[in-house]
């Protein structure tokens, strides 16, 4: 039975398992990113704002984008943010992602339902 809990913290995190991060969890489940995945889904302004349709967002002409993401990222360092989540540094330069724990965890691929969009490996 899940855990009616909805704030689950991390009790250990490796920057480097096999190219991904792993986060294991208080209730004992041991998540694996990828970190491709978690530079795109950037939860700063910046990355949020140059996610979102063009028709929704007026052109900023004062926009500078200085990173180029590709597969090859990775974290340079992490560091928690108070209680609730984790600061990543990426390799690409990009350093202002904070990401919340409750937001890491509803990513967990293991955690995720089976569907044509999340197929299990």
């Amino acid at each position: 039975m899940a855990d009616a809990r909805k704030t689950f913290s991390p009790v250990e995190i490796q920057r480097d398992h096999q190219g991904q991060m792993r986060i294991l969890w208080d209730d004992g489940h041991a998540c694996l990113y990828p970190y491709a995945q978690l530079r795109k889904i950037c939860p700063c302004a910046t990355c949020r704002e140059l996610r979102m349709p063009q028709h929704q967002a007026p052109a900023n002409p004062f926009q500078v984008v200085t990173t180029v993401t590709t597969e090859k990222v990775h974290p340079v360092h992490l560091s928690a943010v108070g209680n609730y989540a984790l600061h990543i540094d990426w390799s690409d330069g990009h350093h202002t992602g904070i990401y919340p724990w409750d937001m890491l965890r509803n990513l967990c691929p293991e955690l995720l339902p089976v569907t044509p969009d999340h197929p299990t490996a």
